[in-house]
C-alpha cells in the first residue's frame, strides 16, 4: 500500500509558512500529523525570480526548438541559467534545513521508508510555491519511491456519472495536438500510437466549437494536448491554431462534463502550464501533468515518451512521471533544468489510477498484485491464496515430505525423556548367545539363531515365572520339534512371526511354524519410509496364503497382554480397544504422501527410553526368584541383536547407522505403545485432516503477506518480523507436538516466505 503525506502551506514568502503535516495509508485517514514553520525566505524568492528571469531568456513562451538556444542564446547566458538554478537548489535546502521544520523532517523520515511507494502533495493558495523546484528536496533523492505533487487547499471530489457504457477495454484518450509553429508535434503522435490498449482520438489544430462538442459528447480517461501554451496572470492559454487561444474559463462547462463523465487525467506537454493545472484543479478534475516552465521541443517529445512507456507499462502515476523526470536530466548538458519542469498536480481527494484501472475491466493477477490503493485487503489475500497452492501442490506432489519427515524427528528428539517403563523386556540373541547354545549341546533342530532346545527352555522358565505375554521374532518357517510343540500348546500367551508377502519392496512371504493357530501367529512387516526409517506401525493387513495373519505381531502381543480389554472396529471402521479409538494413517496425514498407505497403519510415538534388554544365555541362567521378579506380568520378545542383524533407522537415529535399533527392539516399542495408549499411559499422535492442514498453511502465508504489507515496516524490521513469525509457527507445532499433534511445519514456513516475497516484490514494483 502506498503512503500518502500532506504538507499545507500558510503564509508566504515574504512572511515565513506555518506547515501541517499529515501521514497516512493510501485511502485511509491520517495515523501521523505535526505542525512546523518556515521562516521568511526573501532570498529564495529572489533566487526563484532570477532563476526564472534567465530560464525565460532562453527562449520565448512556446516550446523550444534545439536551435533557437543555440543561436539565439549565448553560452554565457546558459551558465548563468546553470549558476542562478544551483543557488535556488542551495537557497532551497538551507531553507528546509531550519529548525523550526526540524520537526516535520524528523517525522518524515522516521515513519517513510525507501521500499514503500510514497506520494508528498503540497498545498497552498501561493503560485510561488507550486514554481519551487521540489523535485531538488533530498527527500526525493533519498526515497526512489517518492514523487511530489502539488495541490489546492480547496478541494472537491466529483461523482463520476458515465453518459453511455463502453464495450471496448481500452484506455479512451482525446489527444489534442495544437499550433505546431515551429515545433515538431509529429513525435508526440508517435508515441501515442505507440500504445497498444489506447484508443486515441487525435484532434489536429482544432476550433474551440470542434474541442468543446468532443467534451460535451464523448467520454475520456484522459486528455493530452501537444503544442504551444503559457500562464498569464495565472490564467492558462492554450494556442488551438494559427488563429485561436482559449483559456480554461472559456471551456469551463465542456471540461467540467468531461470530469464529471470519468476524465481523470490530462496532460498538457507545453509550455508554462501551472496556469492551466490550477484552473482545472478549481473544477475538481483529478490529476493534471503540466510543465512549470517553457520545455524544449526535444525535450517535450522525450518526455512524453518516456511517460507513457512507463505508465502503460504498469508503473503507478507518480512513479512513471518521477522515471520519465528523471530521465531528461541527461540531456541538461544542453537543456539545464530539464528534469524540473514536469509537474503532478493533484486533486487530494482522489487516488492516482493506474493504466490498467482506466482500462475499466480485464485485469489480470499481474496488474491487481500492483495497485494495492484501491485493494489493501484483497492483495494480501491474493497474493496468499497463491502462495498456498503453490505449497499445496508442492507437498500433493510429495515435494515436502522428506523436510516434514525431518521435522518430525527433530520433535522427537526435543522431547523430555519420560521415565522408564518396565512393561516390555527383550531378550536377545547374539554371537556369544549362539556359541552358548552350542557348547550347551542345543545344536539339534538348530536352522537360525535359536534352537527349538533352548527356545522350550526359556519358555519354561518365562512361563513359571508369570510372564504375560511371549513373542519370538526369531524367523522358524519349520514346524517345532514335539517336546517345543507341546510346551507351546499348553501356552496360549505364545506368538510367533510370519511375514505378508509385498512385491513393491520385494518382500517374500516367510510361513510361521505350523503347528501354531491363527491366534498365535502374527505378522512382522514393517512400514518404512523412503529414507529407511520406521516412523509408522502396520496393525493389520491383508494375509496371503503363507502367512495368514491379518494382525501384526506387535498388536497380536497388545491384545493378550489386554486380553480383559474387547478389541473391534467401530462404524467408521477405526479400530477401538477399550475406549481408545485408533485412527487409521491415510495417504496425506500429516506430513506423508504416500502412494498408498499399505495396512492399517498409526504414527510410531518412539520414547526415548528403551525396553529393558537381557541376553538369552543371562535370563537361562538365571536363578528362579531373580528371574520370576523380572518377567512377573511383562511382555516378553525375543530377538536377535548385533552387527548387520536387523537393524533399523528410527527417528532418534538422524541417518546414523550405528544408532539403528534391532527390530526386536522396535517391535518392542510397537507393542509397548498400543498398551500404554489403552491404559491412557501415552498419548497417540494425531494430525489435522486435509482441509484444515489446509487452512493452517493459507493462515501461514496470510501473515507473510500481512507483515510485508505494513508500509511502516523497514526490511530489517519486516525481516525480524518473519523470523519471529518462523519461531512462532515452530513454537506452536512444539507445543501441538507435545499435546499428540503432529502438524505440518515446513508447508507453512515456505508459504509464509514465498507470500512475504511475492509481496515484497509487489510492493517493490
Amino acid at each position: 500500500m502506498a503512503k500518502l503525506v500532506v504538507l499545507k502551506f500558510n503564509g508566504s514568502l515574504e512572511s515565513g509558512f506555518l506547515v501541517n503535516l499529515e501521514i497516512g495509508q493510501e485511502g485511509k485517514s491520517a495515523e501521523r500529523g505535526c505542525v512546523g514553520s518556515l521562516p521568511p525566505a526573501i532570498k529564495l524568492s529572489r533566487y526563484l525570480a532570477l532563476w526564472q528571469h534567465q530560464y525565460h531568456q532562453l527562449g520565448n513562451n512556446h516550446r523550444i526548438k534545439p536551435q533557437q538556444i543555440i543561436y539565439d542564446g549565448s553560452i554565457k547566458l546558459h551558465q548563468q541559467v546553470v549558476r542562478s538554478a544551483n543557488r535556488l537548489q542551495q537557497e532551497l535546502h538551507q531553507w528546509l534545513n531550519c529548525s523550526d521544520f526540524n520537526p516535520i523532517d524528523q517525522q518524515l523520515r522516521e515513519e517513510l521508508n525507501r521500499q514503500e511507494v510514497i506520494r508528498i502533495l503540497i498545498c497552498s493558495d501561493r503560485p510561488e510555491i507550486y514554481q519551487l523546484p521540489w523535485c531538488c528536496w533530498d527527500l526525493v533523492e533519498n526515497y526512489p519511491n517518492l514523487e511530489i505533487a502539488v495541490s489546492n487547499l480547496n478541494f472537491a471530489r466529483v461523482p463520476i456519472v458515465p453518459m453511455h457504457q463502453h464495450k471496448h477495454n481500452k484506455v479512451r484518450i482525446l489527444a489534442i495536438l495544437g499550433n505546431s509553429h515551429r515545433i515538431n508535434l509529429a513525435a508526440d503522435r508517435v508515441s501515442l500510437d505507440a500504445l497498444q490498449d489506447g484508443a486515441v482520438e487525435f484532434l489536429i489544430e482544432p476550433t474551440p466549437q470542434e474541442l468543446d462538442d468532443c467534451l460535451w459528447q464523448k467520454t475520456w480517461d484522459i486528455i493530452f494536448f501537444a503544442g504551444h501554451s503559457k500562464t498569464l496572470a495565472g490564467k492558462g492559454i492554450l494556442y488551438l491554431n494559427a488563429e485561436d487561444r482559449i483559456t480554461i474559463e472559456q471551456l469551463r462547462h465542456g471540461f467540467k462534463q468531461a470530469i464529471a463523465s470519468g476524465l481523470q487525467l490530462a496532460i498538457f506537454n507545453s509550455c508554462d502550464g501551472l496556469g492551466l493545472a490550477e484552473e482545472l484543479g478549481q473544477l475538481s478534475l483529478p490529476q493534471s501533468i503540466v510543465m512549470r516552465m517553457p520545455i524544449p521541443d526535444v525535450m517535450a517529445q522525450q518526455f512524453v515518451k518516456y511517460f507513457l512507456q512507463a505508465y502503460a507499462g504498469g508503473d503507478s502515476l507518480y512513479i512513471a512521471t518521477k522515471k520519465a523526470r528523471e530521465q531528461l536530466q541527461s540531456w541538461e548538458k544542453q537543456f539545464p533544468c530539464a528534469s524540473w519542469l514536469p509537474t503532478i498536480h493533484q486533486n487530494p481527494a482522489v487516488i492516482p489510477p493506474y493504466w490498467s484501472d482506466l482500462r475499466g475491466k480485464g485485469r489480470s493477477f499481474f496488474d491487481l498484485i500492483k495497485f494495492p490503493t484501491q485493494r489493501s485487503i484483497s492483495i494480501p489475500l491474493l497474493i496468499s491464496a497463491i502462495a498456498t497452492i503453490i505449497v499445496w501442490s508442492m507437498q500433493s506432489w510429495g515435494w515436502l515430505q522428506a523436510g516434514e519427515l525431518n521435522n518430525y524427528d527433530r520433535l522427537i528428539g526435543w522431547r523430555l525423556n519420560p521415565p522408564i517403563n518396565q512393561r516390555v523386556l527383550v531378550i536377545t540373541i547374539d554371537d556369544q548367545d549362539r556359541t552358548y547354545q552350542r557348547e550347551q549341546g542345543m545344536l539339534f533342530n538348530m536352522r537360525g539363531s535359536l534352537a527349538d532346545v533352548a527356545l522350550n527352555q526359556l519358555i519354561d522358565k518365562l512361563q513359571s515365572g508369570q510372564a504375560k505375554a511371549i513373542a519370538s521374532d526369531v524367523i522358524h518357517d519349520f514346524p517345532f520339534n514335539s517336546q517345543l510343540a507341546d510346551t507351546i500348546a499348553q501356552s496360549d500367551n505364545f506368538v510367533a512371526i510370519c511375514r505378508v508377502k509385498i512385491d513393491e519392496p520385494e518382500l517374500v512371504s516367510i510361513a510361521p511354524p505350523s503347528q501354531l493357530s491363527p491366534q498365535q501367529v502374527g505378522f512382522s512387516n514393517w512400514a518404512i519410509d523412503d529414507d529407511g526409517t520406521v516412523r509408522r506401525q502396520i496393525l493389520g493387513m491383508s494375509p496371503d496364503s503363507v502367512c495368514q495373519s491379518d494382525v501384526s505381531l506387535s498388536l497380536r502381543l497388545a491384545l493378550k497382554y489386554l486380553n480383559h480389554i474387547s478389541a473391534s472396529f467401530n462404524s467408521q471402521g477405526t479400530l477401538q480397544i477399550g475406549n481408545t479409538v485408533f485412527p487409521k494413517l491415510g495417504a496425506t496425514s500429516g506430513g506423508y504422501n504416500l502412494p498408498e498407505a499399505q495396512g492399517y497403519q498409526i504414527l510410531l510415538n518412539y520414547p526415548q527410553a528403551l525396553p529393558q534388554t537381557i541376553s538369552l544365555r543371562e535370563i537361562l541362567t538365571m536363578p528362579k526368584k531373580p528371574l520370576a521378579k523380572m518377567v512377573q506380568d511383562k511382555i516378553i520378545l525375543i530377538g536377535v541383536v548385533g552387527y548387520n542383524h536387523d537393524l533399523h533407522l528410527t527417528p532418534y537415529s538422524k541417518g546414523q547407522q550405528a544408532k539403528r535399533l534391532p527390530g526386536v527392539v522396535v517391535h518392542a516399542q510397537m507393542t509397548n505403545q498400543i498398551v500404554d495408549v489403552v491404559l491412557g499411559e501415552q498419548k497417540l499422535l494425531w494430525w489435522l485432516s486435509d482441509r484444515v492442514e489446509l487452512l493452517w498453511i493459507a493462515g501461514w502465508s496470510l501473515v507473510g503477506s500481512a507483515i510485508v504489507i505494513r508500509e511502516k515496516s523497514s526490511l530489517s524490521q519486516i525481516s525480524l518480523k518473519i523470523a519471529a513469525s518462523l519461531m512462532l509457527l515452530l513454537g506452536c507445532c512444539w507445543w501441538l507436538f507435545l499435546a499428540g499433534g503432529w502438524i505440518v511445519a515446513i508447508a507453512p514456513a515456505l508459504s509464509l516466505m514465498l507470500s512475504a516475497t511475492v509481496t515484497a516484490v509487489y510492493r517493490k514494483n
